[in-house]
């Protein structure tokens, strides 16, 4: 069990804004939207989480990567990264939801990175990737709620 530690939307495109509650439904977050529909958006997408210990870790390292920079929806805190893996349960406040693959990097989130090396948040790395998650039951989701994984759910 960890928490929310942000909530973010955006109009299209990096960086999101931060929110204080989301009402998350079947498609994603409520004013959430995204420039790239090829890529982004789908149903298995509808939610996109980070830990806030791996941003907080880049920028240690010097990397100027900000919670929301990476167009990430929610920002997790206290989660054991390394088992936030396709197939995983989460209960994310009022939502219900499902890791559905890792969100593979992209050059819009550049900006994130010393020389631009986005690559860096690929899960080849290691547990350093952002995630997608498809809905399962919709609800709202406010800052500081608990997020549980269930590995058996």
């Amino acid at each position: 069990t960890g928490a929310v530690g942000g909530l973010f939307t955006g109009s299209g495109g990096v960086p999101k804004v931060p929110q204080g509650a989301l009402e998350v439904g079947w498609a994603g977050a409520a004013g959430d939207r995204q420039n790239d529909r090829k890529n982004h958006g789908r149903p298995w997408q509808a939610l996109c989480l980070w830990s806030s210990e791996v941003v907080a870790a880049f920028a240690e390292q010097g990397h100027p990567v900000v919670p929301g920079g990476a167009g990430e929806n929610i920002s997790t805190v206290g989660i054991p990264w390394d088992r936030a893996v396709p197939g995983t349960a989460l209960q994310i406040g009022g939502v219900r939801a499902v890791i559905s693959s890792y969100a593979l990097p992209c050059k819009t989130t550049a900006a994130n990175f010393l020389d631009g090396h986005f690559d860096l948040m690929h899960h080849r790395h290691g547990p350093v990737s952002r995630v997608y998650a498809t809905v399962l039951e919709p609800g709202r989701v406010e800052v500081g709620d608990p997020l549980v994984l269930e590995p058996d759910g």
